[in-house]
């Protein structure tokens, strides 16, 4: 593959340096090295290879204080970017979508596939011809100059009219913030558009700085009232139509689901994020239908972004979740992101109102709606391949866990990032550094999301990298029995065929960008 690469190269590095030489002359070394590729990585490996003094002296491979400067086909632009910013339902996606389909080429990139997938029906409807690709699907369009991808899949190297990058504040997510980081930094685009919360906005404009980006904010306001409720729902024989009640769990949405059903007026829709996309989108189309008897949602906080839903109330059945490690309240952001589904503009609910089953959860309720959200005080990043590659030059003794630990730990990063959480990234690496694979592959399997707490997707991450590096092609088959799976009649069932998707979805995602791993 790295030969392949090699002889495919189109740009030398002294062509890259030589363009950005005025605009970035501080950071010509960090350009040099981070070109995002591996053929370039290989031209200076080789041009630096005499002794490890020469190059340690030369370069910090460790030094990723100059981010921006990693993108060189971005900063050949001078990009206009337009930050659209305000509460959920203030119509701030739809001004940029409305930029994006009147322009000729464009990409649109989001959190969810869901919403990827959303963006790329509404243009085709709109005569504008747009790719769909995700890391499950690439479905594509004769003659589209559009993409509708999801932000892992964001093209760096390529130019377009316009670009909208969706929920830009989740740039300072520990976990998946680096992809927004690297959309922010690295699409090339005549005009960028942004969308997100407010308090994405002082962080964004200090990042954009070193780009001579030209920076534009837009502020909104809800389009339709939200009325936070005085009074708690006290009693699930309050539950009325058009209802949706939140928590944070499956056990405990289908405990509720059981419970408001008991009552004998609601059947009910469910919505959480282990559900394949299309089976939420079928319960949210349930829902939404009138003439359906779903007419009450159970859901957790995958609603709040991704779906439009015709939610007349919201409902937090807790103000607690578990995140992974601790118990703790939701925060500010989270509140709003999910009061803010009720009352959507154009719905059959014009006026949202949200309360708590619980009386003493109100006060957290009004007092975050009130509060404006936490700056966001730094973005993610994570290395480039590159970056990995020539490192491990220096050590060429070492395995990539080694590697990838002994590099995040002595980084030197500006106050405005933080490296990704790679805790999982740490567990995969471990994986397949026992297998006879290359470098480039090993870090193809690091960058896939599998959740190796989950035994099934754990097992199934070791299953499908052995064949691979058995044969270098991954037959379905050979990983999956066909015809083994039934309908789950228990919570342990439902849950093993959700991990079973969800692995098998998070595997293909490096099929795409890097040219196909399943048969």
């Amino acid at each position: 593959m790295a030969a392949f690469l090699l002889r495919h190269r189109k740009v030398s590095t002294l062509g890259v340096s030589g363009i950005l030489k005025d605009k970035l002359e501080p950071c010509r070394l960090h350009v040099a090295l981070r070109l995002g590729a591996l053929a370039g990585a290989c031209n200076l490996s080789r041009e630096y290879s005499t002794s490890y003094d020469n190059r340690a002296n030369k370069f910090d491979f460790l030094d990723l204080t100059c981010p921006h400067a990693w993108y060189p086909v971005a900063r050949r632009k001078n990009r206009k970017i337009f930050l659209h910013v305000g509460p959920t339902n203030s119509g701030k996606t739809y001004q940029a979508l409305k930029q994006l389909e009147s322009s000729p080429s464009g990409v649109y990139c989001g959190p969810l596939r869901l919403l990827a997938w959303e963006v790329a029906k509404r243009l085709n409807k709109a005569k504008v011809p747009c790719d769909l690709i995700t890391g499950q699907e690439r479905e594509e369009v004769d003659g589209a100059k559009h993409k509708a991808v999801t932000v892992e899949m964001a093209d760096v190297t390529s130019s377009y009219s316009c670009a909208v990058v969706d929920e830009i504040q989740m740039l300072g997510c520990t976990t998946r913030g680096f992809s927004f980081t690297r959309a922010l930094l690295g699409i090339s685009a005549d005009e960028l558009h942004l969308c997100g919360d407010p308090a994405a906005v002082p962080l964004i404009q200090e990042i954009l700085k070193p780009t001579g980006d030209d920076v534009h904010v837009q502020y909104y306001e809800r389009l339709s009232p939200l009325v936070p409720s005085q009074k708690s729902l006290g009693s699930f024989k309050n539950i009325q139509t058009g209802d949706c009640v939140v928590t944070f769990s499956r056990r405990e949405i289908y405990k509720l689901k059981g419970q408001i059903e008991r009552g004998g007026k609601h059947l009910c829709s469910v919505v959480y994020g282990s559900l394949p996309p299309e089976t939420r989108t079928r319960q949210a189309t349930m829902f939404n239908d009138a003439s359906s008897e779903f007419d009450v949602l159970v859901a957790s906080d995958a609603i709040g972004m991704g779906l439009n839903l015709n939610i007349s109330r919201i409902i937090f059945s807790t103000m607690k979740k578990f995140d992974g490690v601790e118990m703790r309240d939701l925060t500010i952001s989270e509140v709003k992101q999910i009061a803010g589904r009720a009352g959507r503009y154009g719905s059959d609910f014009p006026v949202g109102e949200v309360t708590c089953l619980h009386a003493d959860d109100l006060p957290l309720l009004h007092s975050s709606l009130k509060s404006p959200s936490p700056i966001l005080e730094c973005a993610g990043l994570f290395p480039t391949f590159d970056l990995i590659f020539m490192y491990s030059r220096l050590h060429p003794k070492k395995g990539l866990y080694r590697i990838m630990e002994h590099f995040l730990e002595n980084a030197k990063l500006s106050e405005n990032y933080f490296i990704a959480d790679c805790e999982e990234m740490l567990k995969v690496a471990a994986v397949v550094d026992v297998l006879p694979i290359s470098l480039h592959d090993k870090y193809l399997f690091i960058i896939s999301p599998v959740d190796m707490r989950d035994e099934i997707s754990s097992q199934g991450l070791t299953q499908f990298a052995q064949n691979y590096a058995q044969k270098g092609i991954v037959r379905l088959k050979e990983i999956f029995t066909p015809g083994t799976l039934q309908v789950p009649k228990t919570e342990s069932a439902l849950k093993e065929l959700e991990s079973i998707h969800k692995v098998l979805g998070s595997l293909c995602m490096v099929k795409f960008p890097f040219g196909g791993f399943i048969s």
